[in-house]
């Protein structure tokens, strides 16, 4: 291999860690939320097996079709880190507004350990609420320190 060879390898081979490095968002993120949407307690196929994982997870323990009925509905799972321990109490809110509740802001907030680095905390809304009010149609998840905003994610429609 000639010196023009090797160089342009290792540049190459440069590049390619530096768009990994730079295309890595999200570690700066204090909160991550991820969504699922339990819409059947029929399974999905084998060709879904994600999906199919997830209901899995969200139907287990439910033995009953009265219990399986009552998991339906959305849940969000959110991951958040404090860069910041030991500076005041911190939790995480979240506001939403569902199909039958109209323009009603909904809230569910849970309190962080204080002693904690990061997390995870869940949000449902399942079982009577879901059947009444609907599927969840825009929600904003906000993490608090005291009455501060550290990260706010929502999603496209909220207002």
């Amino acid at each position: 291999m000639n010196l023009m060879t090797k160089l342009l390898t290792i540049g190459l081979a440069g590049l390619g860690i530096s768009l990994l490095v730079s295309c890595s968002t999200g570690d700066n993120e204090a909160l991550e939320v991820r969504q699922f949407h339990l819409r059947d307690i029929k399974l999905a196929g084998k060709e879904a097996q994600m999906v199919r994982g997830e209901q899995m997870y969200r139907l287990r323990g439910a033995i009953t079709m009265e219990e399986r009925q009552h998991r339906l509905g959305q849940y969000y799972t959110v991951n958040w880190k404090n860069d910041h321990m030991g500076q005041g109490e911190m939790k995480v809110v979240m506001d939403y507004q569902q199909a039958a509740t109209g323009s009603k802001v909904l809230r569910m907030s849970r309190d962080l350990p204080a002693d904690k680095v990061s997390g995870r905390v869940e949000f449902h809304v399942t079982g009577e609420s879901y059947r009444a009010g609907g599927r969840v149609l825009a929600w904003r998840i906000r993490l608090l320190r005291g009455d501060q905003v550290v990260e706010e994610k929502r999603s496209y429609l909220w207002r």
